[in-house]
């Protein structure tokens, strides 16, 4: 079990990196195509107004290429605090279920009562796993 939770951790950590790694790929990518575009265009043997009428175009094609990102990922945003908070709300479930039963048998020992304290945690534990998981896997 011990073995099991550094194991996680390891792979959640090389996930994490993997992830950081393309996000500065990306980002890289974006910024020398986007230096290109702009040496190119001024370096290409047109007359100024048929330069400015070629950024002018540039520009709003951008425009919409980023308006479009910002949509999408908004839209995901909203999906992924939807998913947790629809989690959240499960696991409250949960637990106020195993509260309200645990005090309706209020003549049950202190071991039974330890018993469905740590029944209570393994529930926590394991939906935080699948939503810890789940959004791993979004992602």
């Amino acid at each position: 079990m011990f073995l099991s939770k550094i194991r996680e951790k390891r792979e959640a950590e090389l996930k994490r990196q993997k992830q950081s790694t393309m996000k500065k790929a990306g980002l890289a990518f974006l910024v020398g195509s986007t230096i290109s575009a702009v040496v190119t265009l001024f370096t290409a043997p047109k007359s100024g107004k048929e330069m400015r009428q070629d950024v002018k175009v540039k520009v709003e094609e951008g425009t919409e290429v980023v308006k479009d990102s910002a949509a999408k990922l908004a839209n995901k945003t909203s999906e992924v605090v939807d998913d947790v908070l629809s989690k959240g709300q499960t696991i409250k479930d949960k637990v106020v279920l195993k509260i309200n039963a645990t005090k309706k048998n209020a003549k049950d020992t202190a071991e039974d009562v330890a018993d469905s304290a740590e029944a209570i945690m393994d529930t926590v534990k394991e939906e935080v796993s699948e939503l810890t998981e789940n959004e791993h896997d979004k992602k």
